[in-house]
C-alpha cells in the first residue's frame, strides 16, 4: 500500500495517535459524586445482576472500543489517500488522441459513424482506468487539447462536444515518458504514428462515391462564356450514379452513369442555358457511406453588358474592338468633352487622364500626367517583357511573352501590383483602391493589339472592373476572405458570424456551401467544397488489421479513501443503533 497525501511514517504515527486517543478516552476514569442513601438493599440486587454479566460487560466494552478505534482509523488513514495497485491501479496518465478527419463521418453497417464508435472507445478507456488515473484528450485538427485531470465527467463532456473537422490532420506532439498514449482512428488520412502509440482502430470498409473536383471556369474564346468542370470517383463497389447540376433559376442538367471500382468520371458541362448565380452539383448512389462529398457549389457570374466610356483623341483599332464586343455598351468622347457620369461602369483613358481619380474603375493606356498616377521619370527603349503574373484576373488566358514594345515610360511601381514588367520598368500595373489598370506604353508603340490575347486582355480588365467574379475556392473549416470588415451570408441570405484578422474576414463552417462576403459595394463569393480524393477514399486505411488495444480493468472506480469514509459512516450508524439498543457502551 502506498499513500498519496502523507508518507508511510506520517500515516503510521497518525494511526497510532488516533487509536491511542480513542482507547484513552474509553478508560478515562471519572470521579463519581458521593450520595448518601438510607439503605443499600435496593442496590444489592442490581450489583448481583451486574456481577453475573461481567463477561458480557467486558465484551461490550471491547466491541465498543474496537468499533470506535476502527471508525477513527478509517477517517485518519483515509486522509493519507492510500492506494493499492491491485484494486485501484497505480497513479498513471493516459493521453487519448482522437482522429477528427472528415473520413470519421463515414457510416458503418450498424448505422453509426466511425466517429461515434471512436467516442465510445474513448469513453471505454475512461471507465477502464483506475481512480487515480489522469486523462488528457487531444484531437488531430488542433482544436481540442485538454489538460490532465482525474475528473472523468469533465473529459466525457469534452469528448461529446468534439466532432470531425475538415482540416488536414496532424498527429499532436505528446510526451510518452510518463504517459500511455492511445490513438483512436480509422487510419485513412493519418498513416504514420509514433512507435509508442497504442492504436485502436474503428475502421470498417464502406462504399463511397464522391465529388473530387467541381469548378466553373470561363471560356477564352467566348466573352462571358462559362463551363463547369466536374470530377466524380467511385471508392467502393461498382455503382450507378446520378448527377444533377442545378442553378438558381431552375435550370438543371441530369446525367446517369455506372462507375466501376476506383473509376473516375470527368466531364465539362456547357452553362450557356444558366442565367447566373449559384450552381450546385449533387450525386446519388446506393449505400453511399459519406454524404459530405456528395454535394459541391460554385458561382456563375451574372451576365450583363458593361457600360464603358472610351476617352480618346482617336484610336480606331480600340474603338472597333469595343464595339464588336457584344457585352460592352460603348460610348466614345474626346478628352475636352470628358465629364464623369454616374451611369458608367468603367472608363478607358487613351493617352489621357483626368485631374481627379474617377469614381469608377479605369484602364489607362500610356502614361499621362495626373496627380493620382505614378509620374514618368523617362523612357525605356525596346523593353522586353520578362515576367508577368499569370494568376492575376486580367492575365487569364493572356500570353505576352512575344509582345514587342518600341518604348515605354519608366515609373516606380511603389505599392502598386506589377502585372507585367521588363528589367528596366513595370509595363502593366494595377491598383486595388481605387481600382485601375495602367499600361506604361501606348498601343501605337507596340504590336500588342495584333496579338490574339489583346481582346481577351480587354475583356478581363472590364470583367475585373465591374462584372462579377468567379467564386473563391475554399475547404470546410476556417475560411478566410480577402475583404476586410465584410458581412458573410449564406446562399439563403442568413448572416454567418465572422471575425477580422489582418485585413481579412474569417468565418467557420463544417459543411460545403456557397457564401457571399459584402463590404460596401464590393462582393466576393466563396464556394466551400470538400472535393478532396484523400478524404473521399474512405477505404485507404492502414489500420485494417489492427486490434483494439487491451485496457486494464480495476475493481474500484474511486480512490480508496472514498470507500474508507463510506465504511466509517456505516460503522457510525451501526454504533448509534447498538448504543441505543444498549448492546454497546
Amino acid at each position: 500500500m502506498t499513500f498519496l497525501a502523507l508518507t508511510p511514517l506520517e500515516t503510521a504515527l497518525l494511526a497510532i495517535l488516533t487509536a491511542g486517543s480513542i482507547v484513552a478516552l474509553y478508560f478515562l476514569k471519572l470521579r463519581h459524586r458521593r450520595v448518601v442513601i438510607s439503605s443499600s438493599i435496593l442496590w444489592r440486587r442490581v450489583l448481583d445482576e451486574r456481577q453475573s454479566h461481567s463477561l458480557w460487560e467486558k465484551l461490550r466494552r471491547i466491541i465498543s472500543i474496537v468499533i470506535a478505534v476502527t471508525i477513527a482509523l478509517l477517517i485518519a488513514v483515509g486522509l493519507a489517500r492510500p492506494e493499492i495497485e491491485s484494486l485501484t491501479g497505480k497513479n498513471e496518465r493516459i493521453v487519448i488522441v482522437l482522429d477528427t478527419s472528415p473520413t470519421m463521418n463515414t457510416v458503418t453497417h450498424d448505422g453509426k459513424t466511425r466517429w461515434q464508435h471512436a467516442a465510445e472507445r474513448a469513453k471505454g478507456l475512461l471507465d477502464s482506468g483506475g481512480p487515480t488515473t489522469e486523462f488528457r484528450v487531444i484531437d488531430t485538427s488542433g482544436v481540442t487539447a485538454s489538460a490532465f485531470t482525474t475528473d472523468r465527467n469533465e473529459v466525457r463532456k469534452l469528448i461529446e462536444q468534439m466532432s470531425p473537422k475538415t482540416a488536414d490532420p496532424q498527429f499532436p506532439k505528446v510526451d510518452d515518458r510518463d504517459s500511455q498514449v492511445y490513438f483512436i482512428s480509422d487510419g485513412v488520412t493519418l498513416h504514420s504514428t509514433p512507435s509508442f502509440v497504442r492504436r485502436i482502430s474503428v475502421f470498417e470498409s464502406a462504399n463511397n462515391v464522391g465529388i473530387t473536383a467541381f469548378e466553373i471556369r470561363s471560356i477564352p474564346s467566348t466573352p462571358l462564356g462559362y463551363e463547369a468542370y466536374l470530377e466524380v470517383q467511385n471508392f467502393g463497389r461498382p455503382a450507378e450514379v446520378g448527377i444533377v447540376l442545378s442553378g438558381t433559376g431552375g435550370q438543371r442538367i441530369n446525367k446517369t452513369l455506372r462507375l466501376g471500382t476506383e473509376e473516375i468520371y470527368k466531364d465539362v458541362f456547357d452553362l450557356s442555358p444558366f442565367t447566373g448565380g449559384g450552381v450546385r452539383a449533387t450525386i446519388q448512389a446506393n449505400d453511399d457511406a459519406l454524404s459530405l462529398d456528395d454535394v459541391a457549389f460554385a458561382y456563375l457570374p451574372v451576365k450583363r453588358r458593361t457600360r464603358t466610356l472610351l476617352v480618346t483623341r482617336g484610336n480606331h483599332f480600340l474603338e472597333t474592338l469595343l464595339k464588336l464586343d457584344s457585352y460592352v455598351d460603348l460610348a466614345v468622347t474626346d478628352p475636352a468633352s470628358y465629364r464623369e457620369s454616374p451611369n458608367i461602369d468603367a472608363y478607358i483613358f487613351d493617352r489621357f487622364a483626368p485631374a481627379a481619380v474617377p469614381a469608377r474603375p479605369a484602364l489607362i493606356i500610356g502614361t499621362p500626367s495626373a496627380p493620382w498616377l505614378k509620374a514618368s521619370s523617362g523612357e525605356v527603349q525596346k523593353p522586353e517583357i520578362v515576367s508577368w503574373s499569370e494568376n492575376h484576373p486580367v492575365m487569364q488566358y493572356v500570353s505576352v511573352h512575344d509582345v514587342t514594345i518600341e518604348r515605354a515610360s519608366r515609373i516606380d511601381a511603389g505599392n502598386l501590383t506589377v502585372i507585367a514588367a521588363s528589367k528596366q520598368t513595370p509595363l502593366i500595373v494595377a491598383s486595388e483602391k481605387p481600382k485601375w489598370v495602367m499600361l506604361t506604353f501606348d498601343l501605337e508603340s507596340s504590336d500588342f493589339p495584333f496579338h490574339v490575347g489583346f481582346p481577351v486582355f480587354i475583356e478581363n480588365v472590364l470583367a475585373w472592373f465591374s462584372r462579377e467574379q468567379l467564386a473563391l475556392k475554399r475547404s470546410p473549416g476556417i475560411v478566410d476572405v480577402p475583404l476586410a470588415n465584410a458581412q458573410i451570408r449564406t446562399i439563403d441570405g442568413k448572416i454567418v458570424s465572422s471575425d477580422q484578422q489582418l485585413g481579412k474576414t474569417v468565418f467557420q463552417t463544417s459543411e460545403p456551401g456557397l457564401y457571399a462576403a459584402t463590404q460596401g459595394d464590393q462582393r466576393v463569393h466563396v464556394a466551400v467544397n470538400l472535393a478532396n480524393p484523400t478524404f473521399s477514399d474512405v477505404n485507404r486505411s492502414v489500420f485494417k488489421t489492427d486490434k483494439a488495444a487491451a485496457a486494464q480493468h480495476y475493481w474500484l472506480r474511486r480512490e480508496l479513501w472514498f470507500y474508507m469514509l463510506v465504511a466509517a459512516v456505516v460503522l457510525i450508524a451501526v454504533e448509534w443503533f447498538t448504543y441505543h439498543r444498549r448492546m454497546t457502551l
